[in-house]
């Protein structure tokens, strides 16, 4: 179990304390009656490439809302709830479908989003046509919130001035936690029929319409959602940055044999190793380097290190009004604190073994089963409502210690009262007083009684005519064909 660190407590108190929080939040679109919707993103929303805060993740129906980093929880949550807002009244009688398992599947409509005319849009669809060549477009039609986390300069200063060290040990502590974190956020154990259609998946019914893991906490996290088999050989321990680097590069420029047969010629991917790019690196969290359109992330890490953090396994909690609430912002945030101002040894082969069971266990099991303490320790399982229990008593000892227990008195209220009885439980028991899951998502993504800031109104609406502009610009200073662009990148990273 990951223990705090009272000097690093005491150097942490003597800084600013601050820290930035951003959301990304995906969705997909359906219809009234629960179908994934097969209507375009709408013009209203400009260029999605190019616009800040509304783009499309993998689909036309897939859209996902960016906010800026804010200091305060409360407003990075506010902002979220304006742009879901200003989203649903553009969305021409859709629903954000509230629920990170799709909706009643269609694959005809998912339609990959077009290649338009700049060399940067043509090779994210074909990013995007490759993900749907090597996964197919169920597995990329899940969706979930991402969670964007950096420590002001003066915690940097203060925990020692090392900005790669203090993340990669906070993403090795998270590691070793996101078992019992899942279990208090995740809720995806049930998915319509369709999502299953076709796919050899070994899981029970729960009714006529609708396929469940009974004490499952996450399909979306688990084998049966957005998995990479070629990926989960190995973990990633987070134990230097070269490490990290070394095994992104080998992933992009080792040809992989499941996809090796998919054109290169024909343009059908970016290239044919276990990832095409580095987006496409499955993992819980993704050290993310200075944000820069003109340099690929792998070039931003290796010459300037890690400037935060984006945790990526988060379901979308139906039970809020729109996928994510304020206390779940706080819990990530304090996790996240904690993380940092603990010790964090490497991360071993046998330990790297534990984690991914322990992974494998929450997301298939997690509402009642057990996780290995470690193959040394005298108690080697140890069940995880009782492994959660004691996680969240020291979570709380240590929001006493930096001064945050008052601001979590209600986070941690709602925090018990899930690991006694987790979302994905209560959600399956809430499923008997409705006809379907479809019919009780609907209900959960009906439109949110919500009044737009009247800035950030504007804000959105500039943002619409500032993406077209941007498009049109860049397309005008392309200096090279997109073959040759497309050559240039794959040679990037060699």
């Amino acid at each position: 179990m990951v223990e705090s660190n009272q000097e690093k407590i005491s150097k942490f108190l003597n800084s600013d304390k601050l820290t930035y929080k951003g959301l990304e939040k995906e969705n997909l679109r359906s219809d009234l009656d629960g179908k994934i919707s097969n209507k375009s993103f709408p013009k209203s929303f400009g260029v999605h490439n190019f616009n800040r805060y509304i783009t499309l993740d993998y689909s036309e129906p897939h859209l996902e809302l960016v906010t800026p980093p804010f200091v305060k929880n409360f407003d990075a949550y506010n902002f979220l709830c304006d742009l879901h807002k200003f989203v649903e009244e553009n969305l021409d009688g859709d629903l954000l479908w509230n629920y990170s398992m799709p909706p009643k599947f269609k694959s005809k409509y998912i339609k990959l989003p077009p290649h338009r005319e700049s060399n940067t849009t043509k090779l994210a669809h074909l990013y995007r046509l490759g993900l749907r060549n090597r996964y197919g477009d169920k597995m990329q039609s899940t969706a979930g919130i991402h969670f964007n986390f950096s420590f002001s300069d003066s915690v940097i200063r203060a925990l020692g001035n090392n900005k790669t060290e203090i993340y990669l040990g906070v993403s090795r502590n998270f590691l070793r936690l996101f078992p019992i974190i899942l279990r208090l956020i995740g809720c995806s154990p049930v998915t319509h029929k369709s999502f299953l259609k076709g796919r050899q998946i070994n899981i029970e019914n729960l009714d006529e319409e609708d396929c469940y893991l009974p004490k499952s906490t996450s399909l979306r996290v688990s084998r049966l959602g957005y998995y990479s088999e070629e990926q989960d050989e190995s973990l990633i321990t987070f134990n230097s940055l070269e490490e990290y680097l070394l095994t992104l590069k080998n992933y992009i420029n080792n040809p992989n044999d499941k996809f090796k047969n998919i054109s290169l010629d024909l343009k059908q991917q970016v290239n044919n190793g276990t990832i095409q790019m580095e987006s496409e690196l499955y993992n819980h969290v993704r050290p993310k380097g200075i944000i820069s359109k003109d340099i690929r992330a792998y070039t931003q890490l290796k010459n300037k290190g890690i400037e935060y953090l984006e945790i990526r396994s988060i379901d979308l909690n139906p039970y809020t009004k729109i996928g994510i609430s304020l206390e779940d912002i706080k819990f990530l945030e304090l996790v996240l604190i904690f993380c940092a101002l603990s010790d964090s040894p490497l991360i071993s082969a046998l330990e790297s073994d534990c984690i991914k069971e322990n992974i494998r266990r929450s997301s298939e099991a997690g509402q009642d089963c057990n996780f290995i303490g470690g193959l040394e320790s005298e108690n080697a399982e140890e069940s995880a409502e009782s492994a959660t229990k004691e996680f969240l008593q020291k979570l709380q000892n240590f929001a006493f210690d930096i001064g945050l227990e008052k601001d979590s008195e209600k986070m941690f209220s709602e925090y018990t009262k899930r690991n006694n009885k987790p979302l994905s439980k209560k959600l399956i028991c809430d499923l008997e007083k409705y006809e379907n899951l479809l019919a009780f998502i609907v209900k959960k993504s009906a439109p949110i009684n919500h009044e737009i800031n009247k800035d950030n109104r504007t804000l959105f609406e500039k943002e619409r005519d500032l993406s077209e502009k941007q498009y049109v610009h860049e397309k005008k200073e392309d200096n090279m064909l997109f073959e040759e662009y497309l050559e240039h990148f794959r040679g990037e990273i060699k």
